[in-house]
């Protein structure tokens, strides 16, 4: 799904680390994890565009 409209960036920030969490088949590092909230407080639409690319990156990783 695109992330066209506006999300509150804790649902966004939630979203980017359970997607990630499943693609990288591991938990996220402390640092990793401060860069992902500090990402997921952008502009509405950036932050939609870049989960919008991680899930997409996990579903190529599944096929």
């Amino acid at each position: 799904m695109k992330q066209n409209k506006f999300v509150d960036p804790k649902v966004t920030r939630e979203e980017m680390v359970k997607v990630l969490v499943k693609g990288l088949g591991r938990s996220l590092t402390d640092i990793e994890a401060k860069k992902l909230f500090w990402l997921s407080e952008t502009f509405y639409e950036t932050r939609g565009v870049i989960l919008d690319i991680f899930k997409e990156l996990v579903e190529r990783q599944e096929d």
